[in-house]
């Protein structure tokens, strides 16, 4: 029988003890336990519910088992899912697949922290820290019975990772979530927050340079001809610039592709390294080997930066999205080479996705603003091509890229992993319709 956290939210009053006791035990410059405070303002109707989580020690840990540098291990002896923060590389990948929100970024250190579980004294016989200081007797920690996670609350999020939790409650009443100041009292509940993209820019960057590298490669390809190396090199350096800077420790670089055979985003820096080799080889070689090697790389590569997202996206946000990497490689290959019907055939698929996006997405007006723009970019691209209009060809080129790029910004708006915290909003909104 495993062993886990069993929290009771009727006894919680949301004390902090558990938070206080955690991070003094393990002298923590961050709180890995979280107590979110729910209908602090006792909205009619709804129970007060207070609720503490820390790092649930999942049977099938997704944050170890796709961490690149593999920083993450598990202790045999006690279960516990152990960060090794010298082996972090800061790329905050497990944040994207934790659903429980228990890896924190540090900014001051530049590494991610999170519960150890205090394995040293469940070692030595102990219990953590944090179920020992509970005054009230909601957390604590012991044997769980079998197939909980099948017994979960249904906004928990499980994506299959069996979590060492139990949480308990009154069978006689609804379990409730409201998250503290999610109500205001004129508007109602709050709705989901659209996704940081200023954090983000350093991966767009990245993914839509590399995307337009190789759509380049590609092209030249077919039309016979080598890629023009002031034109292929400077685009691939920047885009390997731009990966370096959303990483936490830079020069710890190396450790990313050490996790090759589990971690998806391992393969796609592992491919992006043997893309930059083989393009390499091609614009100084001028060898048609090394430039359908190229190719080939270079696709599977856009696969690989594509499977990184899918990866994570338990919800399935951008799964068929219209700005992910290989769909967009596609469209730019059939414009640089003149390719009508290919051309007008992704496009549809494209328009097709953008306008189911506009009706499915509750956005904020200049998100909103932001997909007009993108189907009229694309529209106006289609209509030249097949009108045979003569625009100026940089002024058409122009057109047609920020298109793409305007696409790419919004699959990262669109891209919301599994979180308990969505989830909870997400239920709630549901729950006062």
């Amino acid at each position: 029988m495993a062993e886990g956290f069993i929290f009771d939210h009727n006894k919680c009053v949301a004390c902090g003890a558990c938070s206080a006791a955690c991070i003094l035990e393990n002298k923590w410059s961050f709180s890995p336990r979280t107590i979110y405070a729910f209908n602090s303002m006792a909205f009619p109707s709804l129970p007060i519910i207070n609720l503490s989580l820390a790092c649930n020690h999942c049977q099938n840990a997704v944050c170890m088992e796709g961490c690149p540098s593999s920083a993450y291990y598990k202790e045999p002896s006690t279960g516990a899912i152990i960060l090794d923060d010298t082996k972090c590389i800061g790329c905050r990948f497990c944040q994207w697949n934790c659903p429980y929100d228990a890896p924190k970024y540090l900014t001051s250190q530049k590494v991610i922290g999170k519960c150890n579980l205090c394995n040293q004294r469940l070692t030595e016989g102990s219990l953590p820290a944090c179920s020992t200081a509970c005054p009230t007797g909601a957390l604590k920690f012991g044997n769980l019975p079998a197939l909980t996670a099948d017994k979960m609350i249904a906004w928990m999020p499980q994506k299959n990772l069996e979590p060492s939790v139990e949480l308990r409650g009154s069978i006689n009443q609804p379990l409730n979530i409201i998250p503290q100041s999610i109500f205001d009292t004129e508007k109602g509940p709050a709705m989901e927050k659209d996704h940081a993209i200023h954090e983000e820019w350093s991966l767009i960057s990245f993914t839509f340079l590399t995307t337009l590298s190789v759509a380049k490669v590609i092209t030249s390809l077919m039309k016979g001809i080598f890629p023009e190396k002031l034109l292929l090199i400077p685009i691939i350096v920047f885009a390997a610039l731009f990966s370096m800077l959303h990483l936490g420790k830079r020069r710890m670089a190396w450790r990313a592709v050490i996790n090759l055979r589990r971690s998806p985003l391992s393969r796609e820096i592992g491919f992006f390294l043997l893309y930059i080799l083989f393009s390499a080889l091609t614009v100084f070689l001028q060898l048609p080997v090394f430039l359908m090697l190229c190719s080939v790389t270079g696709l599977i590569l856009l696969v690989t930066i594509d499977m990184v997202y899918i990866y994570a996206d338990n919800r399935k946000s951008v799964w068929l999205h219209s700005g992910q990497t290989f769909f967009t490689a596609l469209l730019i290959i059939a414009f640089l080479t003149g390719k009508i019907l290919p051309f007008i055939f992704i496009t549809s698929l494209k328009l097709i996705a953008a306008v189911y996006n506009l009706r499915i997405r509750r956005d904020v007006s200049p998100i909103l603003v932001m997909r007009f723009v993108r189907i009229s970019l694309l529209i106006i691209t289609a209509l030249s091509l097949i009108s045979g209009i003569s625009y100026p060809e940089k002024a058409l080129l122009t057109v047609f890229l920020t298109g793409e790029l305007l696409d790419r910004i919004l699959f990262y708006i669109d891209f919301k992993p599994l979180n308990i915290k969505r989830l909870m909003n997400y239920h709630l909104n549901e729950a006062v319709k």
